[in-house]
């Protein structure tokens, strides 16, 4: 008996336009063939499912949601903390970007979902220190109004 490859060869059957997204991600020189790619998505599909705890009260129905009205136009549902974090994507990092536009600019450059989250908390980092100092500064604009009705700083 033949001992077993170490590596065995799975043949996929793809439309011609997810053929057309896989190309633009070899063409593009983030993977340097399909295979390459399809290796990659297929390892971090395991090790996120490998992740996932079922629940104990877990319905036979996956835990989903599907996307806001922003996505008009695109079949696909979400776990209900991957579709808030397209929208907070698409709020802050797209400046307001719808959340269709935002996930066709995930797909197009290859994001990985684990550079999308930490996109996001970086924008949220910032939009949280921008607001501190547009506060401290209304604060400082009110400090001198209250400072120039009181008498101690002249108009």
């Amino acid at each position: 008996m033949e001992a077993a490859k170490e590596e065995e060869r799975v043949g996929v059957r793809c439309s011609r336009r997810e053929l057309q997204f896989l190309d633009s991600f070899v063409v593009s020189g983030e993977f340097r063939t399909r295979s390459e790619l399809i290796r990659e998505a297929l390892k971090d599909f395991l090790a996120r499912r490998s992740r996932e705890v079922p629940e104990a009260n877990a319905t036979t129905q996956p835990r989903t949601h599907t996307a806001p009205a922003a996505t008009q136009g695109i079949a696909a549902s979400f776990r209900p903390e991957e579709a808030e974090l397209l929208q907070e994507y698409a709020e802050l990092v797209m400046n307001g970007a719808s959340v269709a536009d935002a996930l066709a600019a995930i797909v197009r450059q290859g994001i990985p979902m684990e550079k999308v989250r930490q996109v996001v908390a970086e924008q949220r980092g910032l939009v949280r220190d921008s607001a501190e100092r547009r506060s401290k500064v209304e604060n400082a604009e009110l400090a001198s109004q209250t400072l120039e009705r009181q008498g101690y700083l002249g108009p």
